[in-house]
């Protein structure tokens, strides 16, 4: 463990013991999320591919929302088979830095999948949740930016400089902060999309197409609603860690077994519900698009 210590300052399980006791657990975990992780993968290559040519060529919201999707699963399942956690005590300095830098980067695209999948639900029902120049592509490609950015910074300066671990914490707080906002304006968006919904419900009483309709954006504010509690649960995960046991200020380098591995299920869980989630989403929009534009028909000849 003495090794492990002056390699990362962030406490770890005693790993030996760890898998002791996990036995067939640690396997099962690692191999459970690397195969969703691949799925996550399959699923945003073959959205971008069957779509090349009306979303990769110009580059729109779904694109970047796929392409963060395909950067976070190939990330998170090339750190559970090279060195899942940093586990592998013969792993160099460099190699463990590496495998950090690619979990906080899969971190940072899983968020930005997020908020862009927002972005989209907004842009597609007419809804306005903040200012038109922080409601843009821009803004959101510039805030990933900035979130991969400060990750490679952060983790290659705290390798070096293990004084400097707050930047680890820093950035953990930041990520949640961010995915906070994200899921609030989800759980907005579900709200306003409701309450357009039960104002519309007198006109699709007489109008059998358009109450079809209505029942799959009840669907649309269902979803939104869940992608705003898996939000809340991953993030506020995130801060459990940064401030629990398993944060950097944890003067003893070691965390208890079974919590530690309990808090990393959540967070590998709470990753998989989301992609599945932004997925369903994305999808339910094109939907929710074509019913609002007949709500806004509807509302103009009455």
């Amino acid at each position: 463990m003495s090794k492990e210590e002056k390699l990362w300052p962030e406490p770890a399980p005693n790993w030996p013991e760890a898998k002791n006791v996990w036995k067939w657990g640690w396997p099962f975990h690692v191999y459970l999320f690397t195969t969703l992780n691949f799925l996550v993968v399959l699923r945003s290559l073959y959205v971008m591919i069957e779509q090349r040519k009306s979303h990769v060529l110009t580059k729109d919201h779904r694109f970047f929302m796929n392409l963060f999707l395909l950067v976070f699963g190939t990330t998170r399942a090339a750190f559970l088979l090279s060195n899942p956690y940093g586990s592998d005590p013969d792993a160099t300095k460099s190699e463990l830095v590496i495998c950090i830098v690619t979990f906080g980067i899969g971190t940072a695209c899983i968020t930005s999948a997020f908020s862009f999948v927002l972005l989209i639900v907004l842009e597609s029902t007419r809804l306005s949740l903040a200012p038109s120049k922080f409601q843009n592509r821009g803004f959101l490609l510039g805030v990933c930016i900035i979130n991969i950015l400060y990750v490679i910074i952060s983790d290659v300066i705290v390798a070096h400089f293990p004084v400097a671990k707050a930047m680890i914490l820093v950035c953990q707080v930041l990520f949640a902060i961010w995915g906070f906002l994200i899921a609030l304006g989800f759980a907005l968006a579900g709200a306003r999309l409701w309450r357009n919904l039960k104002a519309s419900r007198q006109t699709a009483q007489f109008d059998p197409e358009l109450a079809a309709e209505s029942k799959k954006i009840t669907r649309l504010v269902f979803l939104l609603y869940a992608a705003s509690f898996c939000g809340v649960a991953m993030f506020s995960t995130i801060v459990y860690q940064a401030f629990g046991d398993t944060g950097v200020y944890n003067e003893s380098g070691l965390v208890s077994n079974w919590p530690w591995i309990a808090v990393q299920t959540l967070l590998r869980t709470s990753e998989s519900l989301m992609c599945l989630l932004v997925f369903l989403v994305a999808l339910r929009t094109r939907t929710a698009k074509r019913t609002q534009n007949n709500q806004v028909d509807s509302y103009s000849k009455s």
